[in-house]
């Protein structure tokens, strides 16, 4: 599976099929960051100043083909930048990466009525494919060895993911959790970037909250 695949899947809860701890707008930057780290392992994307570039052939998956033709497109002056749009410019990272894990039977997709809302749910249905994935973080979180290229990105983007009581579930082990995210982020280039455009995204979002209340305040 993708990296994207395996984080989205530790961010399910398997059965109301919906992100853990209100995490999808984080999860959003960070399954872009699990695209472009893909390209990344494999030689097909490279630092250029301050911005990512494109290298090599495109690869074979759809998904990430996409992401490498985007890449060398997306404005922005910066990696964080290319980060941050990068979502928009490919068709909405989140649900392509669903897509192809209900196409290959994994999650499934049902819709439910909330009052006048309507809701999608994906509920894990392959429980051993999200089963590996939690147990390899899981294991991955507690320990003290080397991190595999793959795992230790998704560790590190577990962190701005707001994913650390899926890989720690016992409050005992976080802050040895924690350690060890921050470990796997100085080995993903990445993963800082996600963590700035997700900070950068909610001090705008505390920023416009702090202005709508002052103006309430002050028409009032």
């Amino acid at each position: 599976m993708l990296l994207a695949e395996d984080l989205l899947l530790l961010a399910l809860d398997p059965d109301r099929g919906t992100p853990v701890n209100s995490s999808r707008q984080p999860l959003g930057v960070a399954l872009c960051g699990a695209l472009v780290a893909e390209l990344g392992l494999a030689g097909l994307v490279e630092e250029d100043g301050r911005r990512l570039a494109p290298i090599g052939a495109r690869p074979a998956h759809p998904l990430l083909a996409d992401v490498h033709a985007t890449l060398g497109t997306v404005r922005g002056r910066r990696a964080a930048d290319q980060l941050r749009r990068l979502d928009g410019a490919i068709g909405g990272v989140w649900s392509r990466t669903v897509d192809g894990l209900v196409d290959a039977g994994v999650l499934g997709r049902r819709r439910d009525r909330v009052l006048v809302v309507r809701i999608t749910h994906h509920p894990v249905l392959r429980a051993e494919a999200r089963d590996e994935v939690v147990k390899r973080l899981r294991a991955a979180a507690a320990g003290d060895g080397p991190l595999d290229p793959r795992t230790g990105t998704v560790l590190a983007l577990s962190g701005p993911s707001r994913l650390l009581e899926v890989v720690a579930p016992q409050r005992a082990d976080r802050r040895h959790a924690k350690a060890r995210i921050a470990a796997a982020t100085e080995q993903t280039p990445i993963a800082p970037i996600v963590r700035k455009v997700i900070q950068e995204a909610q001090q705008a979002a505390a920023a416009a909250a702090t202005t709508a209340v002052v103006a309430s305040t002050a028409s009032s």
